[in-house]
């Protein structure tokens, strides 16, 4: 859940500034430790002055979207481990 809001976050700070002059486009790189998961995020190179930013709207979009769903299904698998946790608890109650 932490990677896909991360990156959710970046994707929309990336597409606010679409229109920005010289913006570089922020990427971010995630990595599996033993405390857990880790973001390292870095930006690409700034565009020449005068340039428009070097962020691709419909990919940041399509980004923003895939990161929401990445999201909405790690949700889903905590509930559903919180609700099998529930009927274990209560199986081991009724016993």
């Amino acid at each position: 859940m932490v990677a896909a809001r991360t990156r959710l976050e970046i994707a929309t700070i990336n597409l606010a500034n679409v229109s920005s002059d010289r913006f570089a486009r922020i990427t971010a790189r995630g990595t599996l430790t033993p405390s857990g998961v880790s973001i390292a995020t870095s930006r690409g190179p700034a565009p020449k002055p005068g340039m428009p930013s070097n962020v691709d709207a419909i990919a940041e979009m399509i980004d923003v979207l895939a990161a929401e769903r990445s999201f909405e299904s790690a949700q889903k698998a905590v509930a559903a481990i919180d609700q099998s946790r529930q009927k274990s608890a209560e199986a081991a109650r009724i016993e």
